[in-house]
């Protein structure tokens, strides 16, 4: 009875897809939907330039201020849990208008703001409400394509999200020598309040009319009782908790143990971002195998671990040691998120919002703790960080193994 259902609304779907089409464009949509993450994306690191100016304008330490990072990050993940249930119940619109305005009404006590204690509090409702974004990212997708096209879809949404992380540092940089560290949250204000104009204007409602409305235990306990949806969730946590931990130790590594200025530090913090842009590039290309892509992502990943831990054997560590293999795991992690984002998704058009956001929620809370745990290890040499990127790719390989067994024998069977 469920085949025939989602076999029939896989057909509807198709149908969905092309009236929306006809009224917005595929460029239109994922536009909005790239410049909706942007704003949760930019909100973590615009103001990294301004740690300095900010602790003295608030009278304390600089190390005190990296905790406005810590709550921001904390209610991002935990929101997606609550915002993905509600939009599969009510709608995507409301939700994202309803973050949004958490987002905005958010911001204006931190511009304002002489006190630690609230500017930390207002970090945590941004967080509170761009939560939306990570789960419609992943959401809305699904509720437009499926396929291939999915597939697609989310390769250049992902390339789309990857560009924040280098455009924020330089914004908030250049506004904070212009106008100060406050002139960042004007910046998000205003780039939130563009957006949630735009959506209120153009984004159409994608989730199904016809999707029941479910309780939210039954919804977890049909994604989670899914062999292949825990395994495609545990590899996008294995490379987002890679990516986590090198960007946590390699600051210490190359600052701390190289001895680096600050400046050449951020430069190559940044150099491995564009092997994850091009890897979501290179996962989205059109005919090209799903699996075979699969493959490639966690070979990827895993040589790249290993290619981390071995230096750190022989107490080698130097920029090269460092920066390959970060490309390389980069690159995977970037192929892997379009592709397991699009195999956890596609079997789910009903509860397409639950289960993104337990992918976006999970993924955060799992790459947090990880990076935690890192933080605990050594920090004088790439041993730690090896050890833990060679042990996400392990976990990606071993949870990708029974998903191409199944696949090869439904591949088997279609040739028979």
């Amino acid at each position: 009875m469920q085949n025939h259902i989602l076999n029939e609304y896989h057909l509807q779907t198709c149908h969905l897809s092309r009236i929306i089409m006809r009224k917005l464009t595929h460029h239109h949509i994922m536009l909005m939907l790239i410049l909706l993450v942007a704003v949760g994306q930019m909100a973590q690191t615009i103001y990294i330039p301004s740690l300095a100016g900010m602790s003295r304008d608030l009278g304390v330490r600089e190390g005190a201020v990296q905790s406005i990072m810590a709550a921001y990050l904390l209610t991002y993940g935990v929101s997606q849990l609550f915002y993905g249930p509600i939009s599969d119940r009510i709608g995507r619109r409301p939700v994202i208008l309803f973050g949004m305005t958490v987002f905005m009404l958010a911001t204006l006590p931190a511009l304002f703001t002489h006190h630690l204690s609230v500017l930390i509090a207002a970090s945590a409702l941004q967080g509170m409400g761009t939560g939306v974004a990570g789960v419609m990212a992943r959401t809305m997708p699904r509720d437009l394509y499926q396929g291939q096209a999915l597939r697609h879809a989310n390769s250049l949404l992902n390339m789309g999200i990857l560009v924040s992380p280098l455009l924020a540092p330089l914004i908030g940089g250049a506004l904070d020598t212009l106008w100060g560290w406050r002139a960042c949250y004007a910046f998000l204000l205003a780039l939130c309040a563009g957006v949630s104009w735009s959506m209120l204007h153009w984004m159409p409602e994608t989730r199904p009319a016809e999707a029941p409305r479910q309780r939210l235990l039954a919804s977890y306990r049909a994604l989670f009782g899914n062999m292949a949806f825990s395994c495609y969730l545990l590899m996008l946590i294995g490379g987002l908790a890679g990516i986590a931990v090198f960007e946590a130790s390699s600051g210490v590594l190359m600052g701390g143990v190289l001895g680096l200025n600050s400046m050449v530090v951020s430069i190559l913090f940044i150099l491995p971002i564009p092997a994850a842009f091009f890897g979501a590039w290179f996962a989205g290309r059109p005919g090209k195998r799903f699996s075979s892509l699969m493959w490639q992502a966690v070979w990827c990943c895993l040589a790249a671990g290993i290619l981390m831990w071995l230096p750190g054997w022989f107490g080698i560590i130097n920029i090269w040691t460092l920066l390959v293999p970060a490309a390389l795991f980069f690159f995977g992690a970037g192929m892997l998120f379009p592709l397991a984002t699009s195999g956890a998704m596609e079997p789910f058009p009903f509860l397409a919002g639950t289960a993104g956001a337990l992918i976006g929620g999970l993924q955060n809370m799992g790459s947090g703790a990880l990076a935690w745990f890192s933080a605990l290890l050594p920090q004088t040499g790439q041993f730690s960080i090896g050890m833990l990127m060679t042990a996400m790719g392990l976990m990606i390989l071993l949870c990708w193994l029974p998903l191409a067994y199944r696949q090869r024998l439904r591949h088997h069977s279609q040739m028979v």
